[in-house]
């Protein structure tokens, strides 16, 4: 039989610190995760869900019980590598790809029901009705997949999977949308792979139900035995339970071609559907809670929305609920990614320097209404200086809150320049839609902002030059987008008089939202 190890075969592909791309091992990966800058997938949701699998791995092989535990962890140049191969020798044979018995993440019972072309495992493969816009894979054409990149796909599809109609064991095709594209997954990176394990590894103590709703029977899929091909439904046993969610009951069929094994056929049939709400146990996202409407007792009875990525506004602007914390004062109306609370409580402890500015990567995939296609996939990265993760920075979330405001108020300004010239010269067409040139443009100026903010606070100095020079890129960036929209504008006649009335509306309406912010923050700089 072949043999395909994840813990000794090299199929992680990586940036090491020198630049260098390569593809490691399991075993690979936690020796050298100090000389390792990150894993890199082929599209953001393999980056995501290989984070994933690893952090699980983590877990269950280092196990920190507490802040003192996770802190010996830190403090070290590397990773342990005894505690993992202690790990791996406990478990023989559960990351084979190809065992008989134990395949890694598959249920051999699946074996029976007729196969497809392996083009299912990734997406941008058009196979059947699932047709892409720039793949021109034919039904006559033979995918072959290396052992490493099926395991790839194979990792990315249990967990990004779209939900809709697959094959059935017996009778059942429906399957649930995989867990995770119904949040962005919030990933906290360090300056190498150790850091960025740990700083997302919080304290693990299935005993001690660490993280919350993390019981004693939680387990990653292969300590598991295979599951039955028939689908069910359940909550998750805990943390690496959920991080390792077998979603789908899948089997790699593999064949010889010359002295090399390759994945040809695959049979996906549904899995686990997950019965749990997201923010009582998905710890790498964020969460908010809308304003509480007229009527209604509580923003609780609201509920609670995962923060995703949305196409060219930017993650940035959700920068309260990803990583403040709730302000004493107000009701809990937004819950920051778990992983951020653990980095807080060691900023807190001076095990992490206040003047530490990590990055939040944050990964999603948005699918039809239907939850059966794929639309996009995204990736997006936020600066996260950790003095504003300290409570003690009740203000913060004020300034940030208003800042955001200020960009949305002046976006909307934008749209309304353009749809009063729509409608005064009946729908004649304009210049393409203002927002591509003015949300994207505000990322950089926004993560300069929340460093300049994070310093002022820590310092106890005024946040008021922060606020100012936001505002200034907020207005630049706005004036020089109306501009080249209105010189765009056909230069004749009403065109170019509607034009020059509704810039001029728009330039009025932009001076007062400004105005307006800077007396808002006037009330925390007094």
């Amino acid at each position: 039989m072949p043999s395909f190890d994840l813990t000794k075969e090299p199929w992680l592909p990586v940036i090491c610190l020198d630049g260098r791309l390569e593809e490691v091992s399991l075993t690979s990966l936690f020796h050298r995760a100090h000389e390792i800058r990150h894993v890199i997938g082929q599209t953001p949701p393999m980056t995501a869900a290989l984070h994933r699998l690893v952090l699980a791995l983590a877990c269950r092989v280092y196990q920190p019980l507490d802040s003192n535990s996770w802190t010996e962890l830190w403090r070290n140049e590397r990773l342990p590598t005894q505690q993992l191969d202690d790990y791996l020798l406990k478990h023989p044979g559960r990351f084979d790809v190809f065992d008989k018995q134990r395949p890694f993440f598959q249920c051999p019972a699946v074996a029976t029901v007729a196969a497809s072309s392996a083009a299912k495992l990734v997406p941008y493969r058009s196979t059947g009705n699932n047709t892409t816009l720039f793949d021109h894979t034919t039904s006559r054409d033979e995918i072959m997949l290396a052992p490493a990149e099926a395991a790839r796909w194979l990792v990315t599809l249990q967990a990004y999977d779209p939900g809709g109609l697959k094959s059935p064991y017996t009778k059942e095709k429906s399957s649930q949308a995989a867990p995770a594209n119904w949040f962005g997954m919030v990933l906290v990176e360090g300056s190498n792979l150790k850091e960025t394990l740990l700083l997302n590894l919080m304290p693990y103590d299935p005993d001690g139900e660490q993280p919350r709703n993390t019981f004693p029977k939680d387990r990653p899929v292969w300590e598991a035995d295979p599951p039955a091909p028939e689908p069910d439904k359940r909550h998750p046993l805990g943390w690496t339970d959920l991080l390792t969610w077998p979603s789908r009951r899948v089997w790699l069929a593999h064949r010889q071609v010359g002295d090399q094994t390759v994945v040809d056929r695959v049979v996906i049939t549904p899995g686990t559907r997950l019965e749990a709400a997201p923010e009582d146990n998905e710890w790498m996202a964020a969460y908010r809670r809308p304003e509480v409407r007229k009527g209604q007792k509580s923003a609780a009875a609201a509920g609670w929305y995962p923060i995703r990525l949305r196409d060219l506004r930017g993650v940035w602007r959700h920068s309260r609920e990803l990583f403040l914390a709730p302000e004493l004062s107000e009701e809990r109306r937004r819950q920051r990614p778990a992983t951020l609370d653990h980095v807080a409580r060691m900023v807190g402890r001076k095990v992490i320097s206040d003047d530490a500015v990590y990055t939040l990567r944050v990964f999603g995939q948005q699918l039809d209404s239907k939850s059966t296609v794929v639309h996009q996939v995204l990736e997006e990265a936020v600066a996260a200086p950790v003095a504003l993760l300290k409570a003690a920075h009740q203000v913060a979330g004020r300034i940030i809150g208003h800042s955001i405001e200020l960009a949305d108020q002046v976006g909307s300004a934008l749209n309304q320049m353009e749809r009063e010239y729509r409608a005064e010269l009946h729908g004649s067409p304009a210049a393409p839609s203002l927002e591509l040139a003015y949300w994207p443009s505000l990322a950089v100026p926004f993560d300069r902002f929340l460093w300049d903010l994070a310093k002022a606070l820590e310092a106890d100095q005024s946040p008021t030059k922060a606020t100012r020079e936001w505002a200034d890129d907020v207005r630049r960036i706005a004036e020089d987008a109306a501009k080249r929209w209105a010189e765009s504008s056909p230069r004749q006649g009403r065109n170019l008089e509607v034009a020059g009335a509704c810039y001029g509306r728009f330039v009025g309406l932009l001076g007062h939202h400004v105005n307006a912010y800077h007396g808002f923050i006037a009330r925390y700089v007094a």
